[in-house]
């Protein structure tokens, strides 16, 4: 299958809006209006009318989407076979990203993207899981950075105790 270009995606959005300024009953999109209006929080109506797109446009898997409640757990001990689990003082609260965070650390300590595993954003905090061999150059090189005005503090990740 070949994608769909944003300027194609852009014509049929136009076409959309045309066929449903020439729709014959618009009592029922009134209607459907404010149930949207009703169940659909303010800041979600751009996402919802976006899902509803791709919906129709049947681009969207048919698998449903795992409730944030049932994520996948991931584990956060230093003794991660895959990698090595780091923390960090940055989170939510410091007006990031994950995305922001990892650019960062590449840039900083000159690892690639690919040898970061995972990002757990927390409010304050947040762990990385780096491949083991450039743990210590990611730690000694960030630690004491200063990232949005805050200065930097990494460590490897303790272990949970097991209770």
């Amino acid at each position: 299958m070949s994608e769909i270009t944003a300027e194609e995606k852009a014509k049929a959005i136009k076409n959309l809006v045309a066929e449903m300024k020439l729709y014959n009953n618009p009592q029922e999109l009134e209607d459907l209006k404010k149930l949207i209006r009703k169940n659909v929080p303010f800041s979600m109506r751009g996402y919802f009318s976006a899902y509803l797109y791709l919906k129709a446009e049947g681009s969207l898997n048919s698998r449903r989407p795992r409730p944030r409640s049932q994520a996948r757990p991931v584990e956060h001990n230093a003794k991660n076979p895959d990698g090595t689990s780091l923390y960090i003082n940055v989170g939510r609260q410091s007006r990031a990203t994950a995305k922001d965070l990892a650019a960062f650390i590449c840039k900083e300590s000159g690892i690639e993207s690919s040898q970061i595993l995972s990002i757990v954003f927390k409010q304050n905090f947040s762990f990385i899981i780096v491949d083991n061999k450039v743990a210590e150059n990611v730690v000694s090189a960030v630690n004491g950075k200063e990232f949005k005005g805050r200065k930097v503090k990494m460590s490897p990740s303790k272990e949970k105790s097991a209770e």
